[in-house]
């Protein structure tokens, strides 16, 4: 196995040139599969280890929040496939991962939401569209949601016909190398997965949000080491400089504490607690916002410079900060908070 942080710094290396059209992530892909990284996140992002699939999305976020965001979508895809699969869909796509094939979750819906048009038993025939699918031409299988007489059904797809793919609406300011866009469902024909209305079943929902906080952490963290390397570089850096960074360094240390905290009570409590996961996700976004500002005041025009790490980390973290549905989650981390009034305990 590929020392992790050799491989971070291959993925952190090519980063510019995924970022400006110049390269694709195939090569990091594979680097993360032949290294085993893949296989240890999906390994320990639950149970008593989770806290290494932590350090890990938090190693991805520095050197990649692209990458990181792949990643993240594999790890989830094989989760949803262990909680409500088969034992045969369980064995067939962990072998597929093992093989070095990377699989998605695809919820976002395109113009025509998609919907089951036929069932045949398992396999059932869909129609209508994805769209922000990550990794179009790199995903190999998809677990999309789709609307079905008894409610939301998730179904397991091919996602490598390329015909399906159109990545022309993706003209973003950030995430730009993730190779997004939209996938044609139309006329395809997908194996269900689970029983209607799993895919929103809690806590794995919800709960779930601690994996991409650990990537907006990671990044956080990026740019907490620019700054310092900024500072370092200055023979009086000044009081002013001086509080910048101890207050940057404090808030990706405080996001990094509440994203741990947050993977430990979801995925190795024995009783799973989404609030915890809801809190953190509004800390590290409260965090890495204040964070971009301190460094733009760190880093001046520097941080503005195309071409610059920092000013690819700063603008893949604002965009991917604004996924998604953030006044939902806030919302339901108030009622779930309300429902624990006159219980006795803590909030």
């Amino acid at each position: 196995m590929t020392g992790i942080a050799a491989v971070m710094d291959a993925i952190a290396a090519r980063a510019g040139d995924a970022d400006q059209g110049r390269a694709g992530l195939d090569a990091d892909i594979r680097l993360l599969f032949a290294s085993g990284v893949l296989e240890r996140l999906a390994a320990t992002a639950s149970g008593p280890r989770v806290r290494e699939a932590v350090t890990l999305f938090r190693s991805l976020g520095r050197a990649s929040l692209s990458v990181g965001r792949l990643a993240e979508g594999h790890v989830n895809a094989l989760r949803l496939i262990d909680l409500y699969g088969n034992e045969d869909q369980i064995a067939r796509f962990r072998m597929a991962a093992e093989d070095g094939e990377l699989s998605g979750v695809w919820g976002a819906e395109g113009a025509v939401a998609v919907s089951i048009d036929r069932t045949d038993g398992q396999i059932v025939r869909l129609a209508g569209g994805k769209r922000f699918c990550s990794g179009l031409g790199l995903v190999r299988h998809a677990v999309v949601t789709a609307r079905g007489e008894e409610g939301v059904q998730l179904v397991i797809v091919d996602a490598g016909d390329q015909r399906r793919q159109d990545a022309s609406g993706w003209k973003t300011t950030g995430m730009r190398a993730t190779e997004s866009g939209s996938y044609d469902l139309n006329g395809i024909r997908g194996e269900l997965l689970g029983k209607p209305g799993d895919y929103l079943r809690e806590p794995w929902f919800e709960g779930g949000i601690w994996r991409y906080a650990a990537l907006h952490c990671g990044a956080l963290e990026a740019l907490a080491g620019a700054v310092r390397d900024r500072v370092a570089m200055l023979d009086d850096p000044g009081p002013m400089r001086a509080a910048r960074l101890v207050e940057l360094t404090r808030l990706a240390q405080t996001a990094r504490l509440w994203v741990e905290h947050a993977a430990g009570a979801v995925e190795a409590a024995d009783t799973p607690d989404i609030v915890a996961a809801l809190l953190a996700r509004e800390a590290v976004e409260e965090a890495c916002l204040r964070g971009i500002a301190i460094a733009d005041r760190a880093l001046g025009t520097r941080a503005f410079m195309e071409g610059t790490g920092v000013e690819r980390i700063r603008r893949d973290l604002a965009f991917f900060l604004r996924q998604a549905n953030l006044d939902g989650k806030t919302q339901l981390a108030a009622r779930l908070i309300l429902n624990r009034a006159g219980d006795g305990g803590s909030p």
